[in-house]
């Protein structure tokens, strides 16, 4: 699928929580790593899972071209997840990644726009609740740089919070494919010489899960798409 510089889906969506200082734990398995993401939607939304449920939908949308349907339900199931657990970074980051789905989605409309609104205020939200969560500055470059790609100052998008957020990501979680690969899609939207860099080492990374090749080729397409 074709990104263009629209609202981004920021898909942290698509990435669990990063566990980045725990050098000695292991993370548990990640649902949508076997990308089935329609089977996982149907079971983690049965099961009350609703940031499980959110992502999943968001997967369908941004890698199986899911369409508009895909993007409600992701939007339906994080809104349920935020009201349940406002205090929740990941609720507020599936919520953020949902609604900026939806924007791009929607066009160049006022009411795309104010739904990308809503989505940044959720992203902000989500880091002012871990603000060393490197997929979450990651997914917040990514808004700040498709918003300021589209339309400027007029967007609410601002091209040096997207460098600021998008590298100091990238210097955090250096071995993170997810981050690497939307910190690099978030320059690219900027024109920052470091964009491809960042898409190069995303593509290099060990790709161990079919969530993993998703996001890769994800970033591989942005990488190809830059200009010598």
């Amino acid at each position: 699928m074709k990104r263009g510089p629209l609202f981004p889906t920021t898909l942290l969506l698509l990435l669990g929580p990063l566990q980045l200082g725990a050098a000695h734990a292991q993370p548990a398995p990640d649902p949508l790593d076997g990308g089935d993401y329609a089977q996982v939607y149907a079971r983690t939304q049965a099961g009350g899972d609703a940031v499980t449920a959110s992502r999943a939908a968001a997967a369908m949308t941004e890698y199986r071209a899911g369409g508009r349907d895909w993007a409600a339900r992701a939007a339906q199931a994080a809104r349920q997840a935020t009201a349940a657990r406002p205090g929740d970074p990941d609720a507020q980051l599936a919520l953020g990644s949902a609604l900026g789905l939806q924007a791009r989605a929607a066009g160049y409309t006022l009411g795309a726009l104010n739904t990308a609104q809503q989505a940044r205020a959720a992203l902000d939200r989500a880091l002012n609740l871990a603000p060393d969560r490197a997929d979450i500055q990651a997914v917040l470059a990514e808004w700040h740089a498709g918003a300021w790609a589209k339309a400027g100052i007029f967007s609410g998008g601002n091209q040096e919070r997207a460098r600021t957020l998008a590298t100091a990501a990238a210097r955090r979680a250096p071995d993170t494919l997810f981050v690497q690969a939307h910190a690099g899609i978030a320059l690219s939207l900027i024109h920052d010489p470091q964009a491809r860099a960042t898409l190069t080492r995303a593509v290099t990374l060990d790709a161990r899960t079919p969530l993993d090749r998703d996001i890769q080729a994800q970033a591989r397409r942005v990488l190809d798409g830059l200009k010598p």
